[in-house]
Order: C-alpha cells, then structure tokens, then sequence
C-alpha cells in the first residue's frame, strides 16, 4: 500500500471519529423529574430518505407544539441494537418554532458540528421527538439531559457554559 493510500484511510478515519463521554456519575444523577417525563411519548423517524433529502416523514412532526428531539445514529448492524445519541435540541413555541419547523432547519445547519453529523451520518440518522407543552419544561428537560448524556454533536453542555463577567471590573488588577 503507497503512503498515498494509508494518508486517505487515516483522513476518511479521522473524518468519522466521534469521541463519546460515557459519565455514570452523571447518567445517576438524573432528575427524577426529567427521567418521568422522557420515559414514555416519543416518536421518531428516518431523518432523510434514500437520496439524502429531507424524508417527507418530517410532516408527521407537530406543527402546532413544542418539544425535545433526539438524533439517534442507527446503523442497525446489530439490529435494534447498535445506536448513538449524537445530538439533543428543544423547539420552544415562545420562539415561534413548533417541532416540525425546527426540525426541518437540520438540513441546512451550518454549525460545523451539526453539519458533520448530516453529512457525515445522514443516511443513518433518525429523529426523536417528544411533544410538550411548557417551554419551561422543554427548557428544563433539553438541559437536563444534555448535562447527563453530553452528546457529541452539542456545543452547549450545561456544566461546560463558560461564564462571562459583564461588569466593568478591570479582569487583572
């Protein structure tokens, strides 16, 4: 094999290699609260269909509520089994976004996170979705298990914020 090969199998490598934090501490440190309200109501559907559109299943989302969705990597190679949470989001009503509509801007998202995982995994990714009402609830629960499963395609992990000092406080004294 030429050094030309191995270079484009270490680059296609380092292309789909995503790293994973696996933190028991923190799946055990669930709301019971949260855990309540994400044990039953999800939905879900194949992202894109076979020629990388969006999948015309995207309409069966609410267009009039709010809620959490979940992309689920699923290259079934084990059927049923072999799964990756990669990215977790919320449409707030307050926004002006129902679930559909937020849920068809993944597509064309420019985050380069978010569009790796596109790009990279479209054809196995499905989307979750649980309906709710409260954007204090969609707020509370999409940070909540942001914090405990800290998916690799999130930006925002709460504990990870980095907080700013906006006073006007010389920063070295």
């Amino acid at each position: 094999m030429s050094n030309v090969d191995m270079c484009s199998i270490r680059n296609r490598e380092k292309i789909f290699t995503q790293n994973f934090i696996l933190h028991v501490d923190k799946w055990n440190s669930i709301d019971s609260e949260v855990k309540r309200i994400v044990s039953s109501g999800w939905s879900k559907i194949k992202y894109l269909d076979d020629n990388g559109e969006l999948s015309p299943d995207i309409n069966n989302l609410p267009n009039d509520k709010g809620g959490i969705y979940i992309f689920l990597l699923s290259p079934d190679i084990i059927y049923g089994l072999h799964r990756y949470i990669m990215y977790i989001g919320r449409a707030r009503r307050q926004k002006g976004f129902s679930l559909q509509k937020r849920c068809r801007h993944y597509i064309n998202d420019t985050r380069p996170l978010v569009a790796d995982m596109v790009c990279n995994w479209g054809q196995y990714l499905y989307l979750y979705y649980l309906p709710l009402d409260s954007d204090d609830e969609i707020t509370r629960v999409e940070k909540e298990l942001n914090r405990v499963i800290i998916p690799p395609c999130n930006s925002q992990i709460p504990e990870r914020y980095i907080e700013i000092d906006i006073t006007n406080k010389p920063l070295f004294a």
